[in-house]
């Protein structure tokens, strides 16, 4: 059986500027979600050693980074987990001052493939690579759940105890993402979203036959964020075939960096038609 690659790729250094490089997903208000703007980009040197975590928690750990080198930013509170009898009700991501405005952000990094097939509109069609999650699906939360949640009573109660009115935050969302389009779809019909997200392709496997001169890598899902560089060990065509079959068994989709002689790109192949 093969195995996945990415023991190679350890420095979190690529990985924080591979969040940085990705675009927020879009810019002022989408569905009455209005995206919270970085003003600074100024790189951090990351040293964390963070083989063992989720991506997730690698991205939140990221945004924190990231407020720290901005003037005028200070966090309140980060995970804030909101109990009632001694039932967990939610989490409030991060509370923030932004010269002095409170201000409250959900936390977002997603890699969305866009599948024409889905009935609905631009929105309904954008999904997860194995199809266990969905754009549409990742908005309903924000807004039903996530954001109201600062409305809570238990909520009210702890922010009154850290000296703000939860009435007075500004609420916002950091939602970031890498986008994939089928391999051939002309990338303008994408309208409500950031085009500067789409970072590639996915194609299926009977379409990798094209690429049989080419060198492959499987990175870890960690480095999913990671823009495509040479610096790793390359597989061969037939290596990286019996890997991707072998993740399809188990219905999942595989992240693959593609090398020619001339160029480097990252695409998804999938295992569903």
């Amino acid at each position: 059986m093969g195995h996945l690659q990415g023991d190679n790729i350890i420095d979190d250094t690529l990985r924080y500027k591979g969040y940085l490089d990705t675009p927020d997903l879009w810019t002022g208000s989408l569905l009455n979600l209005r995206q919270f703007c970085f003003i600074d980009k100024n790189n951090l040197g990351i040293n964390d050693r963070t083989k063992f975590m989720r991506l997730g928690l690698l991205t939140e750990q990221f945004f924190f980074k990231k407020l720290k080198s901005i003037p005028g930013i200070r966090t309140i509170a980060k995970n804030l987990q909101i109990i009632q009898d001694n039932k967990t009700v939610g989490e409030i991501d991060c509370l923030l001052l932004m010269h002095n405005m409170p201000i409250h952000v959900e936390l977002v990094y997603k890699f969305y493939l866009f599948d024409p097939a889905i009935t609905g509109n631009e929105i309904d069609k954008w999904i997860g690579p194995n199809r266990n999650d969905s754009l549409n699906q990742k908005i309903k939360k924000l807004t039903e759940k996530q954001l109201p949640l600062i409305n809570h009573k238990k909520t009210q109660e702890i922010i009154h105890s850290l000296g703000h009115n939860s009435s007075s935050f500004e609420q916002g969302v950091s939602f970031k993402a890498q986008l994939f389009i089928p391999q051939g779809f002309d990338e303008k019909k994408i309208k409500l979203l950031n085009r500067k997200c789409i970072i590639g392709a996915y194609i299926r496997l009977n379409e990798m036959n094209v690429y049989a001169d080419h060198s492959f890598y499987i990175p870890q899902k960690l480095d999913w964020l990671i823009a495509p560089h040479s610096d790793v060990k390359w597989l061969s065509f037939k290596d990286c075939i019996s890997v991707v079959q072998d993740q399809h068994l188990l219905k999942r989709s595989v992240m693959i960096w593609i090398k020619s002689k001339t160029s480097l790109k990252k695409c998804f192949v999938v295992f569903w038609n």
